[in-house]
């Protein structure tokens, strides 16, 4: 999954870290890095129910940026 389809589905990264449980600083550091880390994507697909897939090919720098 990419930053970018989450913050397009919630709409702003406020509202996504409060539907996520996580801190502004996490998604502060997505944005850092380019990408989500894996292991968070595979919260973020139980989280949301299988609405968001995670993928380890957007879990590195290369070509999943926002």
């Amino acid at each position: 999954m990419l930053i970018k389809e989450l913050h397009d589905h919630y709409g702003s990264w406020s509202k996504l870290m409060r539907t996520l449980d996580l801190g502004s600083s996490t998604y502060q550091g997505w944005v850092r890095k380019g990408f989500i880390p894996y292991t968070t994507q595979l919260y973020i697909e139980k989280k949301t129910g299988g609405l968001f897939v995670a993928s380890e090919e957007h879990s590195k720098s290369s070509g999943a940026r926002f």
